[in-house]
């Protein structure tokens, strides 16, 4: 018995052996075949060489670094963490704990890719633009048929490396990252090819791709509405908007340090020349060609959704976000919900974004919570709380913007559920506003990209400044876009209806900016008008005066018009949401 009994445990334990051999002799994995190096219990995967970019799918080299968890082979859920326009790749990258970075994500066990855009940095930027495949590596501004699509051809090729599992992909990013996770939310199962058609998502070797769960953060959907803005519903292009001039000029201030196109080259690529009409004050023709780009390419206003919707979304937006403010956010939610109310679509809205947002630090961490939360549940299977369909949570501008929270948070089944009242606000005086506008030493001192926090600065009152509608704060919280309807008799062309609402002080002869707008008139407009303002949420105390202020002219935020024109407003009714019900406080209505 003894003998026979050896030789089977010596059998048992070689057959052991081979079996564990193949686990125990498996390479280590190789994103894009870059070596990784432990760090701080992840592992960091670079491209260290111009040589070792990974090539998109016109030949483009793309600079992008990975970071795995510590241990494991793949495939891993994964998330696309991407930049800000002007960022790169080391945008978001950290090797310690902190909010928010490839570390962060890795540490949760995902793959994190972090790709620098095409035209910056080490993907054919000034710095690289002469290397081999960089010929047309020029920026487009976030093209969905090219810098999306670069991402999502690495993305490929990491699920055929048996990296990223295809059906556990989710995308995040800030500003022109939260633009570009956007796109790819809408996106989902496919890409968009350079002739504009779609087609399916897949990797090189032919395995479908699908976007499990987006996160935009200050993001944008809508690329013809970053240049200009015509007051109406989100997506609204009829009529031409006002050009936007300010937020125009910090777009390609930072675009121009990238690699750009010369001039002549295709309209997607041209960017000079968008700058040259947009600088030229008035839309021609080929002014709207350069807006129809925008528009069906750059944002996803211009795509269909298809009857599946695209991925569950977690939208995170800013009120004080001048550049893109929450009218980006609520054209791509109402859009979802229109065709699917019970779609998995969310907001995050605050005090955040591009300037003068304040972005309050505990405000930023109760976000980043939720949306950790978020793809928990989406990637990992993790037993969250899902997130309502439609839900909103808000918080408010606080001061002074050194503060650690704004007010809040407020939550609801619905951004129209936020405000649950409204104060009204009326006069049966006309209103004349020309072209001239008024103070331009305070229109001046309040431009849309102000520095972060500048709202909270008050401000000497207009003297100048005669259409105006205001009332007595009953001390109620604003939370939504002011509404200003009426009629309105136009005389001349391009003319634009500039709004501001402040919050004057009781004593002391101060007000403080909260929210303004810009409505673009039809020449020689005539009829009722309804004008939405970009938002705000905002304590009006008890006893301050909310007055809204209305202007031909409002430069250097919007641009002035090319003409000369005058404008008369009656019978005017500026309908201010807030939180309050109507039986809570006097003087607020229903909604």
């Amino acid at each position: 018995m003894t003998r026979p009994t050896s030789i089977l445990l010596r059998a048992a334990l070689l057959l052991g052996a081979f079996a564990a051999a193949p686990a125990a002799a498996q390479a280590e994995p190789m994103p894009f075949g870059h070596a990784c190096t432990p760090q701080n219990g992840v592992r960091f995967c670079p491209t260290t060489a111009p040589s070792g970019r990974p090539l998109s799918f016109d030949g483009t080299p793309i600079d992008v670094d990975v970071t795995l968890p510590e241990t494991g082979n793949g495939p891993f859920p994964t998330i696309l963490l991407l930049h800000g326009l002007g960022g790169t790749k080391t945008s978001f990258q950290s090797a310690t704990e902190q909010s928010y970075t490839n570390w962060t994500f890795a540490r949760q066990g995902y793959a994190v890719v972090t790709p620098t855009a095409r035209g910056f940095g080490g993907s054919c930027g000034q710095q690289t633009a002469g290397t081999p495949g960089c010929e047309r590596g020029w920026t487009r501004l976030g093209d969905i048929r090219y810098e999306v699509r670069d991402i999502q051809t690495l993305t490929g090729r990491l699920v055929d490396e048996g990296i990223a599992d295809p059906a556990r992909i989710g995308s995040t990013g800030v500003s022109y990252g939260g633009g570009f996770s956007t796109m790819l939310a809408f996106l989902k199962d496919r890409i968009r090819l350079e002739d504009g058609s779609f087609a399916p998502w897949t990797s090189p070797k032919g395995t479908p791709i699908s976007l499990a769960a987006a996160w935009p953060r200050w993001m944008w959907s809508n690329g013809e509405s970053i240049f200009t803005r015509n007051g109406r519903e989100p997506w609204s292009r009829n009529p031409p908007g006002a050009i936007v001039k300010s937020y125009a000029d910090g777009i390609f201030t930072v675009a121009f340090s990238g690699n750009v196109a010369p001039r002549g080259s295709e309209l997607s690529a041209d960017i000079r020349l968008w700058k040259a009409q947009l600088d030229a004050g008035r839309i021609t023709g080929d002014t709207q060609r350069t807006l129809d780009n925008a528009y069906d390419f750059h944002g996803v206003a211009g795509m269909p959704i298809t009857s599946g919707g695209p991925a569950p979304l977690l939208i995170q937006s800013g009120w004080t976000d001048a550049l893109f403010p929450v009218n980006q956010a609520l054209g791509a939610y109402r859009a979802i919900r229109r065709v699917n109310p019970l779609a998995p679509v969310a907001l995050q809205l605050g005090d955040l974004g591009h300037s003068p947002a304040a972005n309050h630090p505990r405000d930023v961490a109760a976000f980043d919570e939720e949306g950790n939360r978020f793809f928990g549940g989406q990637l990992r299977g993790l037993r969250v709380a899902p997130i309502p369909p439609g839900s909103v949570r808000a918080y408010g501008m606080r001061c002074p913007a050194s503060a650690p929270s704004g007010t809040g948070p407020f939550t609801a089944s619905s951004y129209e559920k936020l405000s649950r009242g409204a104060v009204r606000m009326r006069t049966a005086r006309p209103l004349t506003i020309t072209s001239k506008g008024a103070s331009r030493k305070l229109a001046e001192a309040i431009p849309g990209l102000a520095g972060a926090g500048a709202l909270c600065t008050p401000r000497d009152l207009d003297q100048t400044s005669r259409a105006l509608v205001s009332r007595k704060s009953p001390g109620v919280t604003m939370l939504g876009q002011p509404v200003i309807t009426g009629r309105v008799t136009t005389t001349g062309r391009n003319g634009q209806i500039a709004a501001r609402v402040w919050d004057r002080e009781s004593r002391g002869g101060k007000q403080r900016l909260i929210t303004r707008g810009v409505y673009r008139l039809t020449d020689n407009e005539r009829g009722r008008f309804r004008f939405v303002l970009d938002g705000n949420g905002w304590r009006f105390e008890d006893g301050h005066r909310i007055v809204v202020e209305l202007l031909g002219r409002d430069a250097p935020t919007y641009s002035p018009s090319p003409n000369a024109f005058s404008a008369t407003l009656d019978g005017l009714t500026v309908t201010i949401p807030v939180r309050e019900r109507p039986r809570q406080r006097r003087g607020v209505v229903k909604p």
